[in-house]
């Protein structure tokens, strides 16, 4: 099940978590020593080579091959492709399962109300709503 933890806590609980997705509020820094990864660049730069190729692929198993070049923990930024409809992902469980044995770091691109996660506007096509609880090895991190 997952948890909120304020920010002054974070730095003891990745002492003591081998694993997980970190959500972050606005304004909340890692603070750790973690890779970047510009989620967007990388997938798009992916699936346009892939399409020009004739490939097959899924979006799901090149984020794979992008977080296994690196093992350590990783802050994912630039991720609203993650949330676009017509991949109909669960970018959370997507996350934890991707990233076994990893720690990640999700600056999250919408709302956080407690344990309350949206992404978009409840009346666009694109919105999008969580509860922490429903994961396990799931952090959210407020200010």
């Amino acid at each position: 099940m997952g948890t909120t933890i304020r920010r002054r806590d974070f730095p003891a609980v990745i002492k003591q978590t081998r694993q997980g997705v970190f959500v972050l509020a606005h304004n909340v820094t890692v603070p750790v020593n973690a890779s970047v990864v510009n989620v967007g660049l990388l997938l798009s730069e992916r699936m346009l080579r892939v399409k020009t190729e004739g490939l097959s692929t899924s979006i799901t198993s090149e984020l794979d091959n992008i977080l296994d070049e690196d093992h350590g923990d990783i802050l994912l930024t630039n991720t609203d492709i993650l949330f676009a409809p017509e991949y109909g992902l669960d970018v959370i469980k997507l996350l934890l399962q991707l990233g076994r044995n990893q720690r990640l770091y999700l600056p999250w691109p919408g709302e956080i109300v407690g344990e309350r996660l949206t992404y978009s506007e409840p009346s666009r096509f694109d919105f999008k709503e969580h509860n922490v609880k429903d994961y396990v090895d799931t952090y959210v991190v407020l200010r």
